[in-house]
């Protein structure tokens, strides 16, 4: 860089992280299973939001925060807190925790996986799903390729509920996948959690 010159945002703060993948299908993913599973949720921390706006589909949650390390959104409907999650205390516990392709950027993440789950006593993660580890993401993905036994690892137990999800032209890196971690190990994820989809209309950015 040359002196008196800017420095270059990262593509989180520019938001052009979320320009380029704004329409992959694992985002209406999201929001479908958000509204199935907290229909009735007042509070929600996402982690590692990467200032992109998904937060704001949720217009039924009351509460809503964006922990992020670098560059967390922010709105006028939603409370933006820089930090490492590690670092951060909150009081009490939100109805639910979200954290979308973080883990697999953490040199440590079962730390970082216990974390969450003491967030919240409703966990919604997703990863990439097998992604071969070459190229650049070696560097910005250590923990590719990634799996549901790395992920369970990680959490020091079973998910209550997984799925893959592809998108549509891409091969390798196409895949990503949700799991579910509740406090009540044994529950189960099914018909009776998807009718509350009908509780809440969408509102895609």
């Amino acid at each position: 860089m040359m002196s008196g010159e800017a420095p270059r945002k990262s593509p989180y703060e520019s938001g052009q992280y979320w320009k380029k993948r704004r329409d992959f299908i694992y985002y209406q993913y999201l929001e479908l299973m958000v509204r199935c599973l907290a229909p009735e949720a007042k509070s929600l921390i996402d982690v590692g939001s990467g200032n992109s706006p998904y937060l704001e589909w949720f217009d039924w949650i009351e509460r809503k925060v964006s922990a992020d390390i670098v560059a967390p959104y922010s709105s006028d409907s939603v409370e933006g807190i820089v930090g490492n999650i590690l670092d951060l205390e909150f009081d009490g516990k939100f109805d639910i925790c979200t954290c979308l392709q973080v883990l697999e950027h953490i040199d440590e993440p079962a730390a970082f996986a216990r974390k969450l789950l003491t967030l919240s006593d409703l966990v919604l993660i997703s990863v990439p799903y097998k992604w071969p580890r070459v190229g650049k993401s070696a560097r910005f993905h250590p923990q590719d390729p990634v799996d549901l036994a790395k992920v369970e690892e990680w959490f020091g137990r079973r998910a209550n509920y997984t799925q893959v999800v592809q998108e549509p032209f891409l091969k390798a890196k196409g895949r990503r996948m949700f799991a579910i971690f509740d406090a009540d190990e044994a529950r189960t994820f099914g018909t009776e959690v998807y009718k509350n989809r009908m509780r809440r209309s969408s509102s895609f950015i």
